[in-house]
């Protein structure tokens, strides 16, 4: 990972636009107690929100899976996004994590009747480029399971991340950059932050999103993939499918695309020079796009 800066942003918290060192949030706030509220990365380019619709979106669907009524509608909700990036200095590298939770308790406890007033709405900003070197990075494999939709649904953008968190240790300690999460049946969910892809014989795949947030940023790849003529696909996937593969990629709003040289020790592509040409390729139209599109603030 990259060395990120520490700048002292600009972020909104419950109406109020506050620098990043002032702001503070009630310790009886449901998402400090107990994880409780939904979340987006939302990315600013050049002054332009990126796919700021879609990402409002998925939001709310969040939002009513967890039962969480957020106070205001959907254009309310981008008003904040694009006035927070607005009252920063800075109009490119910045990261916005938007986040709702359940709002404030009268004391701890996990049930939602405990909860008084309104939701609480913050969103983080930080100047932070794409984290990943660009020039390649590693992955092992996780211990550890991606729960199944009959123990929590991964669609839901939940902020308990505790699961991804424990992943990203085991890789801290083995000196990789991400770690490789399994399904219950052993197959590729995501990594312990990114969607995940391969390339074998001019295919493109993916995992099955039946145990990974629906990326974004995944379903822009799929859809250049298509245009580009390479048969993209969802299939259960092994670590020996990502291992063999001739490219191996992760992406996500907060890293973009990066190619991974190595799984496990293993080189990827027999340890050819990375990007890979549709690596290469997907990262060049992505930037273009992120460059073209955008919701101006």
């Amino acid at each position: 990972m990259t060395e990120i800066p520490d700048t002292d942003t600009i972020v909104y918290v419950n109406g109020r636009l506050v620098r990043k060192s002032e702001a503070v949030i009630s310790i009886y706030d449901s998402g400090f107690c107990h994880g409780d509220g939904a979340y987006e990365g939302i990315r600013l380019y050049d002054g332009k929100v990126f796919r700021l619709e879609a990402h409002i979106r998925r939001l709310y669907e969040a939002l009513t899976m967890l039962d969480i009524d957020p106070g205001i509608d959907r254009n309310g909700m981008a008003r904040i996004v694009l006035d927070t990036f607005r009252a920063n200095e800075l109009t490119t590298d910045l990261h916005m994590r938007l986040q709702v939770t359940r709002g404030r308790k009268r004391m701890t406890g996990m049930n939602p009747t405990l909860n008084v007033g309104p939701a609480s709405i913050v969103a983080f900003v930080d100047h932070k480029p794409p984290i990943f070197d660009k020039a390649g990075i590693t992955l092992i494999t996780s211990t550890l399971r991606r729960a199944s939709p009959n123990v929590i649904d991964a669609k839901i953008h939940h902020t308990n991340q505790l699961n991804q968190i424990l992943a990203n240790i085991e890789a801290n300690r083995q000196g990789a950059d991400e770690a490789i999460m399994l399904d219950d049946r052993g197959f590729v969910a995501e990594t312990n932050s990114t969607t995940m892809f391969c390339v074998k014989d001019g295919v493109l795949m993916t995992p099955h999103p039946t145990y990974i947030v629906v990326g974004i940023t995944r379903g822009i790849l799929l859809e250049m993939a298509k245009e580009e003529g390479w048969g993209p696909r969802e299939a259960d996937l092994s670590v020996y499918d990502f291992v063999t593969a001739d490219e191996v990629f992760i992406c996500g709003t907060v890293g973009e695309l990066v190619p991974v040289k190595a799984i496990d020790g293993h080189p990827i592509g027999g340890g050819e020079a990375v990007p890979g040409p549709v690596t290469r390729r997907l990262m060049d139209r992505y930037k273009a796009l992120t460059q073209a599109e955008g919701t101006a603030v």
